[in-house]
């Protein structure tokens, strides 16, 4: 992986299906978030990361948004009946913040629910259509939860998401996707240095 200049987080389904799960895997997602926002690598350029949702509704997700324009991203909340497609979402970030995206300038984080499908091939802003157009794509599994998989409990649920998002991958071929489980794995945009 190498550094880009902007960076696009993408939320898909993030408040999921609360009903279904414990605790843990209720909240341990929007844990993943305050970390973004408590900036623990002085230096990452804020200004050119953008936090994207389609679950405009969420109390939750809606105030970790205002919390991240107090601490200086970008945020961009979709129309959630509607599955936005690359091209859309590309042209609102072009009108909403001026982000001329290319290639190789931009790289693409992914996490939601459900990690096995939703976020990795069912919507049309999943993981394999980003790779698939050949941009730098990252699943960050600690953004992720499985709700939609069988299983008595959420390890069960996990690795049969994991198993359905292997074969996805497998089957677009798309083996370029970079799955981090660590904060700092993450390739976030820093500030040039200058000299002063």
């Amino acid at each position: 992986m190498s550094r880009k200049e902007k960076t696009i987080v993408i939320l898909i389904d993030f408040e999921g299906h609360p009903i279904l799960s414990d605790e843990y895997v209720n909240n341990a997602r929007y844990s993943e978030i305050q970390k973004f926002l408590s900036n623990p690598y002085p230096g990452i350029d804020k200004e050119n990361i953008v936090f994207v949702s389609n679950n405009r509704d969420s109390l939750k997700l809606r105030e970790l948004f205002k919390m991240a324009h107090t601490v200086g991203f970008k945020t961009i909340a979709l129309t959630e009946k509607v599955d936005t497609s690359i091209r859309e979402l590309l042209n609102i970030i072009q009108i909403k913040l001026g982000w001329n995206i290319q290639l190789n300038n931009t790289q693409i984080i992914i996490g939601g629910c459900n990690f096995g499908g939703c976020v990795v091939n069912s919507k049309k802003i999943s993981a394999v259509h980003w790779s698939k157009l050949g941009f730098q794509t990252t699943i960050h599994l600690p953004l992720c939860a499985e709700y939609e998989q069988p299983g008595v409990n959420s390890t069960e649920k996990a690795y049969n998401g994991f198993k359905q998002a292997y074969d996805y991958i497998k089957y677009h071929n798309a083996f370029d996707i970079n799955l981090t489980d660590r904060y700092e794995q993450l390739e976030l945009p820093f500030y040039e240095k200058t000299e002063r």
